[in-house]
């Protein structure tokens, strides 16, 4: 009889490699070191995250979490959403 964890990993590597529950640029946390950053590369077990200091690590996917399901694409959009939260204030 299997333990509910192995159940639950095991579920969330079926669902990610059959529904991409997890993309490239969605911004996540790592449950394991509360280190957030945005997704580089996804596989099948694990992530390349890259931290919003600019660092780059690897985290199994049982251990991450997403924030939100706001995508990062690039610095530009990143600029684009500040001003126009700038301008609406």
């Amino acid at each position: 009889m299997k333990n509910f964890k192995k159940l639950r990993e095991e579920a969330l590597r079926q669902q990610q490699r059959h529904e991409h529950v997890l993309n490239e640029g969605d911004i996540v946390m790592s449950s394991r070191t509360g280190v957030k950053g945005t997704i580089h590369r996804i596989g099948g077990n694990y992530a390349i995250i890259i931290s919003e200091e600019g660092k780059m690590f690897r985290e199994w996917i049982k251990n991450i979490r997403a924030i939100n399901n706001m995508r990062r694409t690039s610095f530009f959009n990143d600029e684009e959403a500040r001003n126009s939260k700038q301008d609406k204030e």
